[in-house]
């Protein structure tokens, strides 16, 4: 049976499993351990190419912290990383606990979203900006990176909601990111199944991350 959570549902769920005795940090890295492996499988399966270069774009709360830790597993797969923080880098306590865990990799950062980022030698970008959360249109500036990601020659990968899809009324903003797949995380939301969310997010992969 598919468990679809509203954002305060999944909010709820996710305290109900802290208080069962798992940690916020121990739920963002199952989540983002889960996508990476997926992620890797299906370039082991041969469903995707393994990529050159994966550009991660990150807000600053825990979605950016999920991209965060598939940016550690690709590195260690040796997989190129960009990071690109559109909401500049006062991140939250565990986003910030993992960038500080991608010191030894080589990883190229940025604040600026130049069009350049955005070039044919990227090949996955992967929208780590917005979670359940959102609501609203999207500031200019981060409306036009989604822009720009979109216009893009390159496999787009959303975490739980695109960035500019309402994920309990299916709303679109302007330039929401248009996603080839999308990995739910502990439940399918309610904009998945409404024909806005279902053309914004490509596959969707619904994970366990212990919830």
């Amino acid at each position: 049976m598919r468990r679809i959570y509203t954002a305060a549902e999944m909010r709820r769920a996710e305290q109900w499993a802290v208080n069962q005795g798992a940690s916020f940090e121990e739920l963002m890295e199952n989540a983002g351990q889960g996508v990476a492996k997926d992620l890797l499988k299906r370039i082991n399966d041969g469903k995707l190419a393994k990529p050159h270069c994966v550009l991660i774009i990150c807000g600053k709360g825990n979605n950016a912290g999920d991209g965060l830790v598939i940016a550690r597993v690709l590195a260690e797969h040796s997989i190129s990383v960009k990071l690109l923080f559109v909401l500049g880098r006062e991140l939250s306590e565990l986003a910030q606990l993992n960038l500080d865990r991608l010191a030894p990799f080589n990883i190229e950062f940025s604040d600026d979203a130049d069009e350049s980022l955005f070039n044919d030698e990227v090949d996955w970008i992967i929208d780590a900006v917005f979670g359940t959360g959102y609501i609203g249109e999207l500031p200019e500036h981060v409306a036009r990176v989604m822009a720009l990601a979109n216009q893009a020659e390159a496999y787009r990968i959303t975490l739980d909601v695109s960035t500019g899809l309402n994920c309990d009324s299916g709303q679109l903003a302007e330039h929401t990111f248009d996603a080839d797949l999308c990995y739910a995380f502990a439940a399918y939301k309610p904009a998945h199944f409404m024909p806005n969310g279902k053309s914004k997010s490509g596959e969707i992969i619904c994970l366990d991350i212990g919830v």
